[in-house]
Order: C-alpha cells, then structure tokens, then sequence
C-alpha cells in the first residue's frame, strides 16, 4: 500500500486504483473520522456517506456542475446543506472548484481526475444494485418515468449535443416521446408519431446498460432491447445518457 499525504487528505492505491480519503496521523496510524474503524469501507463511508454526497458525485462523473446545477436536478437539497456537502467534498481533495474563462465566467465544481477514476466504478455497482432493486419494485406511473427522464436533461446537455433528434421510448407498460438537440431535452406524456428512432426495452436493463453492467449486444440478443428506425441517432442519445462509455 502506497501512501502520499496532502494536508488531510490521502490517496491510497489500492489493487492499482488511486482512491482519495481523509485521515488523522495518529502516532504513525492512520485513523479515519467518524466510524473509527479500520475497515476501507467505513473510511470510505466517513468521507461520501453523508445524505445528497453520493448524487453530488453521481452530477459530476457527467460533466462539471455549477451551484445552480446541482439544485436543478437535486431540488430537495437546501442551498446551505449543498453549500456544506460541497465544501466538505473540496476539504477532501475529491472535488475541485474553477472559474470558467469569459464569455462563461462562472464557477463549476468538478471531480478530481484520481477520484473520478477511484469513484466511477463504485457509481456504476452502486447503479447496478439499483437495477435489482428495480426488479422488485412494482410498475409506477409514466409520470415517474418522466421524471427519471427529466433528471437526465442536465448530464445529456452539460455533455453536449450536436444531434437534433426525436425518440420514442417504449418502456414496459410506459410509452413516451422525448425531443433532443443541442439546448433542447423535452420527455413528453405523448409518444410521437413519427419518431427518428424507437428503443423499447425496461428500466432494469437501461439502467444495466448505463451502468456498465450489460453490452448493447447482450440486450439486444435477449430480447430486453430492441432499436427501430435512425440506429445512430438511438446510440448518440443512449451514449449521452451512460456514465461509463457505452459498452457494444
């Protein structure tokens, strides 16, 4: 085990990944805040276990965010506890925070390049557990699903889009439009009627599929993902969504 300090923070590199934590130098130990345990999870736990932490760092393996980002897509959290979580995430080393040059001029948050690569496979796990919950979960409304989709408008734009395209989701019992360009992410109740591209699948397996737990290859030949009509513009749109590269 590799360690090299900065200040309180330390970053470990641990079966070949570089995973940024926070500790006390403690007569020659390091002692983790918080649980008091040894165990990397729990040190792992003291530093992104707080409540909103998580989906913070789930906005930034996106795109960087700024301030108002982060309450657009996280609307539930107040702008002091965004405040805290965000400073205690930039104490940390694991978040960075920038000026954006004119004509932008603005402040964005980002990801320090070691702890995005340390972080985005234990999103995507933690995505993929999500999609096993989902197997359980009883079918909700198209206005639940409308509102996943809604949630993405933030991530697909702040990636940008050179494509203007309109889709039909068919999504177990759910059937939904949704409009996209380069400043344009429009879910809409009422599917189109001439749609450039159809992708008919479920949650449970796009969910797989974003988080790098099932190929494109797979679905399809399961029968759990069907694509019609532009094929390039159903993967443009697919890929914008996928926190890792989309797997073929």
């Amino acid at each position: 085990m590799i360690v090299t300090t900065a200040k309180h923070v330390a970053v470990e590199t641990i079966n070949g990944q570089a995973i940024a934590i926070i500790y006390e130098v403690s007569g020659g130990w390091f002692v983790s805040e918080g649980y008091e345990q040894g165990c990397p999870v729990a040190v792992a736990l003291d530093v992104i276990g707080d409540r909103w932490t998580l989906l913070l760092l789930r906005d930034l393996t996106h795109a960087p965010m700024r301030f108002t980002d982060f309450q657009a897509i996280n609307p539930k959290i107040s702008p002091n506890l965004l405040t805290k979580r965000l400073r205690s995430l930039q104490d940390s080393g694991i978040v960075v925070r920038r000026q954006l040059p004119p004509p932008a001029a603005t402040t964005v948050y980002e990801l320090e390049p070691r702890s995005r690569e340390a972080l985005l496979p234990v999103l995507n796990a933690l995505g993929r557990f999500g999609a096993f919950l989902f197997e359980n979960a009883p079918t909700g409304p198209s206005e639940a699903l409308l509102r996943q989709m809604r949630l993405n408008r933030h991530w697909v734009l702040a990636k940008g889009v050179d494509f203007e395209a309109c889709y039909r989701f068919v999504l177990g019992d759910h059937d939904i439009g949704l409009t996209v360009g380069p400043a344009t992410f429009e879910p809409s109740a009422t599917p189109p009627q001439a749609p450039d591209a159809t992708i008919v699948s479920d949650s449970v397996t796009l969910t797989r599929l974003f988080n790098a737990g099932h190929t494109l290859t797979a679905a399809e030949a399961a029968g759990e993902l069907k694509i019609t009509g532009d094929r390039a513009a159903a993967l443009a749109l697919l890929e914008k969504f996928s926190l890792a590269p989309l797997a073929a």
